[in-house]
Formats: C-alpha cells, sequence, structure tokens
C-alpha cells in the first residue's frame, strides 16, 4: 500500500514546482520577487499587479477619470500542515504592512485614482490543512473602504492548494480564483505537463 502511496505521490506535483507553475503564469503581468519579507515575515514570493485606465476628450490633458487597479500577491510553500496560527500571521502582515503600507502608502488614503487593491495570500500545502485553519480560511473577511468608496477599497482573498487532498479552497473573496483554478485542472495534470 505505501508502495502506491508513493507512486501517487511522484505522480503528481510538489509544492515547489506548482509554486513555479503559478509563478509563470503571473510572469506575463506581475513583477514577481522571490524570498520577500514583509512584516517580520519571509515568503517563498511576492507578485505585484498594477493597471491602470484612463478616458479623456480629443487631447490626453483633458482627463474625464482616471482609475488604478493593484493587487499584491503573497505565496507560501508550507511543508507541514497549515494551522490557524499561519492564518492569524498573515492577518498581521496584512493589517500591519501591506494595506498601510503598499495601499495607503502611509497616508491616510489612498491616492486620488485608486480603485481597488486586492491582498492575496496563496498558500500550497503539502501536509494539508487542519479543520480549524480551514474553518478560519473559509470564514476570513476583510474589506476597507475609503472615503465611502470615493478613494475606492482594500479586499483580503486566501487562495489554498491543498497537495494532501487534492483540493482547492478560499475564503468568499477569493471565489473567482478558485473557480478558475479548478477549471484549468492544475491539481489534475501530472509533472511535467
Amino acid at each position: 500500500m505505501s508502495f502506491l502511496r508513493n507512486c501517487a505521490s511522484n505522480f503528481f506535483m510538489t509544492g515547489e514546482e506548482l509554486l513555479e507553475q503559478l509563478l509563470g503564469s503571473f510572469q506575463s503581468s506581475y513583477d514577481i520577487e522571490r524570498k520577500r519579507r514583509m512584516g517580520g515575515e519571509i515568503f517563498d514570493a511576492y507578485a505585484s499587479f498594477r493597471a491602470a485606465s484612463a478616458k479623456y476628450v480629443l487631447i490626453e490633458r483633458a482627463e474625464l477619470w482616471r482609475a488604478e487597479c493593484f493587487e499584491h500577491v503573497l505565496f507560501c510553500v508550507a511543508q507541514t500542515e497549515l494551522t490557524p496560527e499561519d492564518i492569524e500571521r498573515f492577518r498581521h502582515t496584512m493589517l500591519t504592512y501591506m494595506e498601510p503600507k503598499l495601499v495607503r502608502h502611509e497616508e491616510k488614503y489612498p491616492p486620488k485614482d485608486h480603485m481597488y487593491t486586492y491582498m492575496t495570500m496563496i498558500y500550497i500545502c503539502e501536509s494539508g490543512v487542519s479543520k480549524e485553519a480551514k474553518k478560519r480560511i473559509c470564514s476570513f473577511r476583510y474589506v476597507k473602504n475609503y472615503m465611502f468608496t470615493i478613494r475606492g477599497y482594500s479586499e483580503a482573498r486566501i487562495l489554498v492548494f491543498d497537495l494532501k487532498s487534492r483540493i482547492i479552497f478560499g475564503n468568499r473573496a477569493a471565489g473567482k480564483l478558485v473557480k478558475g483554478y479548478k477549471k484549468s485542472g492544475i491539481l489534475t495534470r501530472r509533472n511535467g505537463e
């Protein structure tokens, strides 16, 4: 029986292989850093994205409106079981570093044309997720509006790839991400495919 289990584990990708595949898909649109220290924690990778849209009349100086959208993604490959303490460490990093420094740039509000910022945590769990951690992830919620959304909002998303159970799940804000990755079949592919 252990032989079959070893064959099955070799048949599918490791956490590092999945991280490389995810970073490869992010590479064309995101700026990526490896081993990023943020808020006292070290993450396996960090990806940032910025998109700007504007509407103007005749010439660019006659701008009617502008909107800027951002995403900051942290990646963590966990060799041990994911616990509630891991989720609390992300919450702490988000509240003490990501939101004040990356979203608001240490000002009272984000810049004038800010529309939204997603703060996304992606866990790749090789040894599974504890029941309590899964419960905390599914109930995790953070949304902050700035000036009644005149300066936009920020929202936290948590996405989990549980390699042990071969499932993908996340909090409510990450629903579209979960659906997209499930549809892609990323956890059912063999190494090298």
